[in-house]
C-alpha cells in the first residue's frame, strides 16, 4: 500500500463516517484495510487519528486508566501527521521483535532500523502521557526518538520484554529532563519579567513620591536588592536611573 492509497482509504473512512453522524464501526475499517496486514498497533493509530477528528469509533475504547490528553492546536496538528506516517510503515510480524533483537545482537544489516521502527509509536505514545504545556509535543517525540537512538548502543540482554521496560525507562528519564529543564527557563524568564514590573512600579513610586528623579541605590533599598541587581534589571526596561554619586 502506497501512501497515496493509505491517504485515499482513511479520507474514504472520514466522509463515510460524516454521512454517519460522525461514526463508524471497527469492522468497517478493517473492510477498508482487508488485506493490508496491519497490526493492532497500527489499527490503534487509526482509532486514535480518528477520534482527534472527533470520530466514534464503535467498539473501541481507550485503555483504561488512559487520560484524555489536551495539546495544543499546534501540538495536534503534529501528531496528526506523524500517527498518519507511523501507520504506513511495515506492519509488525508475529515474533517479528525477538526476531529482530537475536538478528541486531548478530550484528546482522537492517535489523537495528527495523528494530527502532517498532518502538517508534510507542516514543509517540509516551510523549503524549508525558507531555506539559512547557514542552511541545513535537520536542518530546524528538528527544524520545534520539534516547532510543542512543540507547540502541547499549541494549540490555534479556528478553523483549526486559528490553523494552529498560529502554522506555530511559526514554521517559529523557523525556522528564527535558521537560524540567524547560520548566526551569520558563520559570525563571516568568521571574524575571515580575521583576522587571516590580521595578518599572518602584520608580513610578518614589517619583511620585519625592516629586523628582530618583537614584538607583533609592531603588534598591525599597525592592531590598542590591545595586548591582537593580542595574541588571533595568538594563530590561530602558528606564534611566543614574547613580547618585555618578552626577
Amino acid at each position: 500500500m502506497t501512501q497515496q492509497e493509505f491517504q485515499e482509504k482513511l479520507e474514504g473512512i472520514l466522509e463515510s463516517a460524516k454521512r454517519k453522524e460522525s461514526r463508524i464501526g471497527r469492522e468497517e475499517i478493517g473492510e477498508v484495510f482487508d488485506g493490508e496486514n496491519l497490526t493492532p498497533e497500527q489499527f490503534q493509530l487509526i482509532y486514535e487519528y480518528l477520534l482527534s477528528k472527533k470520530i466514534v469509533v464503535e467498539g473501541y475504547e481507550k485503555e483504561e486508566g488512559a487520560e484524555e490528553i489536551s495539546l495544543k492546536p499546534e501540538d495536534e496538528k503534529y501528531l496528526e501527521r506523524y500517527r498518519q506516517q507511523l501507520a504506513k510503515l511495515r506492519p509488525r510480524g508475529d515474533g517479528e521483535e525477538e526476531r529482530l533483537l537475536e538478528a541486531f545482537r548478530a550484528g546482522k544489516a537492517g535489523a537495528r532500523e527495523r528494530l527502532m521502527e517498532l518502538y517508534l509509536g510507542e516514543v509517540a505514545d509516551l510523549a503524549c502521557r508525558t507531555c506539559v504545556p512547557e514542552v511541545s509535543i513535537a520536542d518530546l517525540i524528538q528527544e524520545g526518538n534520539l534516547q532510543l537512538v542512543l540507547a540502541m548502543d547499549s541494549l540490555p540482554g534479556g528478553s523483549a520484554a526486559q528490553v523494552r521496560r529498560q529502554l522506555f525507562a530511559q526514554i521517559r528519564e529523557a523525556m522528564e529532563a527535558l521537560i524540567g529543564e524547560q520548566k526551569d527557563i520558563k520559570s525563571r524568564d516568568r521571574r524575571m519579567v515580575s521583576r522587571v514590573e516590580e521595578l518599572k512600579d518602584t520608580i513610578a513610586i518614589l517619583k511620585e513620591e519625592f516629586g523628582r528623579r530618583v537614584y538607583l541605590d533609592e531603588v534598591a533599598d525599597y525592592m531590598h536588592i542590591s545595586e548591582e541587581e537593580a542595574e541588571a534589571i533595568l538594563k530590561l526596561t530602558g528606564e534611566e536611573v543614574p547613580r547618585e554619586d555618578a552626577e
